[in-house]
């Protein structure tokens, strides 16, 4: 099946649906390696960007995450992924300034700011114990 999944993904690179499925039949260290060229491949993919930052090492992530926020400035997730990984790394300091430098953003690239979207988002950061990014987003 991977040689269909090449092959395929040679003909559309830019298939966020064929990437995952050829990530998803790799181990750990291909499929971080993969899912560095899915988000070369697919830029704009908010979901391929951060399944590789999960993979990566603390300043590794930061690295990826910095580049998603440059290919896609106006997604909040992204930024709230980045508050979650300085809080998981006891950062404390920065999480408010990532949060406060999100909404900044997303608000110079006139992105609408639902409030119940966020409350979910929070509640989300909340069950998955990152209680000071939840904070910061409410």
């Amino acid at each position: 099946m991977f040689c269909y999944l090449v092959v395929a993904l040679e003909q559309v690179p830019n298939s966020v649906r064929l990437w995952k499925l050829a990530v998803e039949l790799e181990d750990e260290e291909d499929a971080r390696l993969m899912l560095s060229l899915a988000a070369e491949c697919c830029p704009t993919s908010v979901e391929l960007w951060l399944a590789l930052a999960r993979l990566e090492t603390y300043e590794q992530a930061r690295v990826v995450l910095n580049k998603a926020r440059e290919s896609i400035p106006t997604d909040r997730q992204i930024w709230f992924a980045a508050a979650r990984l300085e809080e998981a790394q006891g950062n404390h300091a920065m999480v408010q300034k990532i949060v406060d430098r999100g909404v900044a953003s997303l608000q110079a690239h006139m992105v609408e700011i639902n409030r119940d979207q966020w409350i979910k988002d929070a509640e989300e950061c909340e069950a998955a114990q990152s209680v000071l990014t939840a904070q910061a987003i409410m």
